[in-house]
């Protein structure tokens, strides 16, 4: 008989318990899809064209078997079907004061979300929105405003804190801290689109822009020391490194073009006169002013000169002022906020754009300008020495140089109707070597690989190098070298094969590390050359823009001082893809 004061119980686990066990399988459970059966059921179909001996029913008798074809690999994109991801964002794309930082989440959100990922944004409330909305695929929580959004983002990952195998952090400016509210099992991977250190003084007093610079620089490396860091320009991860200190392994993602390859060609033809199109927020550090002050000048040079400025901003009505004052009112036109159809009109309109920014991450206007085959000048500055190639695509100025001398000798390289159509060859072949499917692929590859690192508690065995690699072999047995490169290579390195030669790009690595991932593929004999920045800007298998110009379009005469190489931009001391290394073999 037992005790009175003993009692029995049938040992259970508590049900929230056994969600949160499941939870922290979430990791795992993605991890195992990167090993799914693509093939399915045809795999196991017979070859013969017979139906297996235990289905019942009439033999429909086949005269021929069907081969099977081999399957098409998964991409990053298709492993991370039915995952669940955070994307932070400071705003959305509706909002008033959206421009390429928006633009850059909402394209890659939008083919995560087309490839089976289950996407949720979150990003400030403006006036007239809602708090929930759901758009193209995606759930767009809106909450807080431009500062209310970092504690709105907290409270959202600590209140689903067990709810998303991955969290994308888009800084700009400050991060929002992620790794903070998230569980050690979950992805975060911070986006940087440039540094601006240097930018707090322009937008705040003191002492809120010391306290931004902290926030961005000491704080930010702590929380995020060890996570990957995707940046989208080599400019941006020069400043990560310099200036923020980040020693963290940094992955470039650039940019892509709008509407894609398919995409129509705008409405309109190019002007027969000179004209200049501006797409810009009319905010401070974007210097639009300087723009307008040159105008006087270039219509003493120019009677006929036009400009049209597109974008709103806190400036607007100070930039509509400036341009009275200066009396050039009746030369410029400012249009506002307008729809991207009536941006690449404008685009395709122009002999020309003006980006006169302090810094970028990239320059989106640039790429957006060269699609319609309009070529840009900005000054050489972070971001836009990266996406303007002098002599292909547009021309740089030294900081200090004249904008308006910069202009009018740009607008005379462009006098005559052979010398644009060259240019807009150029600029549309430059333009091609990006997409925004790349960009979603390459921002998959990371967060795949640091989904799987964790799962698998693993470490590299490369350092968080800025040097890439770039290696050309041929194999004996291409298939099982391709099947090699796939199961060893990393996710983020890139390659390509064209018959029985491969080209690899190896990133975080030098050639010492690089010979070592060649010998566990069984590669005997290989080139082995620092890649240059090109090669990291658009991967291993996108041939140059100087390859990829059309058969008609003679080789461009340069628009600005020649670079170093035809084919490579000028190197820095400092930007180590750029160093010109003669290439290497294995011995």
């Amino acid at each position: 008989m037992p005790h009175r004061r003993l009692r029995l119980r049938r040992r259970t686990p508590r049900p929230g318990r056994a969600r949160r066990a499941g939870r922290r399988r979430g990791a795992r459970r993605l991890a195992r899809r990167t090993r799914l059966d693509v093939l399915g059921a045809a795999r196991r179909a017979p070859l013969d064209g017979r139906p297996p001996a235990h289905l019942s029913g009439p033999v429909i008798p086949v005269t021929a078997p069907t081969p099977l074809t081999a399957p098409v690999p998964a991409t990053a994109l298709d492993r991370l079907a039915r995952a669940d991801l955070a994307f932070l964002n400071w705003r959305d794309p509706g909002h008033p004061d959206a421009g390429g930082a928006e633009a850059y989440c909402w394209e890659i959100a939008r083919r995560f979300a087309a490839a089976g990922a289950h996407i949720t944004l979150v990003s400030s409330r403006y006036p007239g929105s809602r708090a929930l909305e759901y758009r193209d695929g995606i759930r767009v929580v809106r909450a807080g405003g431009t500062f209310g959004v970092y504690a709105a983002a907290a409270a959202h990952l600590l209140r689903n804190r067990h709810a998303y195998d991955a969290v994308v952090d888009f800084q700009n400016g400050i991060p929002f801290f992620s790794p903070l509210f998230t569980p050690r099992w979950t992805a975060d991977i911070c986006v940087i689109h440039h540094v601006h250190q240097h930018q707090f003084d322009t937008r705040f007093r003191w002492p809120m822009n010391a306290v931004g610079r902290v926030l961005e620089k000491q704080v930010s490396r702590r929380v995020y020391r060890g996570r990957p860091v995707v940046v989208v320009s080599p400019s941006t991860r020069e400043g990560a490194r310099r200036e923020l200190g980040f020693g963290n392994p940094l992955h470039i993602v650039p940019n892509g073009r709008p509407g894609g390859a398919a995409a129509p060609a705008p409405a309109g033809r190019r002007s027969d006169g000179p004209a200049v199109t501006v797409v810009s927020r009319l905010v401070p550090q974007k210097r639009v002013d300087l723009i307008l002050r040159a105008v006087p000048a270039l219509l003493r040079r120019r009677p006929e000169l036009r400009f049209d400025i597109c974008g709103d901003g806190p400036e607007a009505e100070v930039l509509r002022k400036l341009a009275a004052d200066l009396g050039v009112a009746s030369a410029v036109v400012f249009h506002g906020h307008v729809t991207e159809e009536r941006k690449q009109e404008l685009f395709h309109h122009a002999w020309l754009t003006v980006v006169p920014s302090v810094a970028e991450g990239w320059g989106l206007a640039v790429i957006e300008a060269n699609t319609v085959g309009t070529p840009a000048l900005a000054f050489d500055v972070p971001g836009l020495r990266d996406a303007i190639r002098p002599g292909v695509n547009g021309w740089l100025l030294d900081p200090d140089a004249e904008l308006a001398d910069g202009i009018d000798a740009a607008l005379d390289e462009l006098s005559t109707p052979e010398a644009r159509r060259l240019a807009a060859a150029r600029c549309r072949a430059w333009a091609a070597a990006f997409s925004w499917d790349a960009s979603a692929e390459r921002l998959a590859q990371v967060v795949l690989e640091d989904v799987q690192r964790i799962h698998r508690h693993l470490r590299s065995r490369r350092s968080a190098s800025d040097l890439s690699v770039v290696t050309r072999f041929s194999s004996p047995d291409p298939a099982a070298t391709e099947r090699a490169v796939r199961n060893s290579l990393r996710q983020t390195d890139a390659w390509s094969r064209d018959g029985n030669v491969f080209r690899v790009l190896l990133h975080g690595c030098d050639e010492v590390r690089a010979l070592g991932a060649l010998r566990r593929l069984a590669v005997a004999d290989a080139d082995i050359a620092l890649a240059n920045g090109h090669d990291v800007l658009v991967g291993a298998a996108d041939a140059l823009a100087a390859e990829t110009r059309p058969d008609d379009t003679p080789a461009p005469e340069p628009l600005a001082p020649e670079p170093r190489a035809a084919d490579t931009p000028a190197p820095r001391p400092d930007a180590g893809e750029n160093r010109a290394t003669p290439p290497r073999s294995l011995p």
